[in-house]
């Protein structure tokens, strides 16, 4: 059962893609896109560190960056643990 947490991040997601996206463009370089990456990286690793995480992703997003298919990457199992 998803938290309070991870509704509202998913939420914020989709009013997203449903406001801002369609005068920003879909322009992202990779899979999944830089807004699914930020959302899954805070429900995933926490809200600082996952949105982070998403900061880095976006700036990699550029001419001359990486591209292609680039998944949130699973916690530490130490970090597992004490969750």
């Amino acid at each position: 059962m998803a938290s309070v947490y991870e509704k509202t991040v998913r939420g914020a997601l989709r009013t997203y893609k449903l406001t801002l996206s369609m005068f920003i463009g879909q322009q992202c370089r990779f899979l999944p896109t830089c807004s699914e990456y930020t959302a899954e990286a805070m429900i995933t690793h926490g809200p600082l560190k996952g949105s982070w995480m998403g900061v880095k992703r976006i700036c990699r997003c550029r001419p001359g960056g990486g591209s292609g298919y680039d998944p949130v990457p699973p916690k530490p199992e130490k970090e597992q643990e004490r969750t």
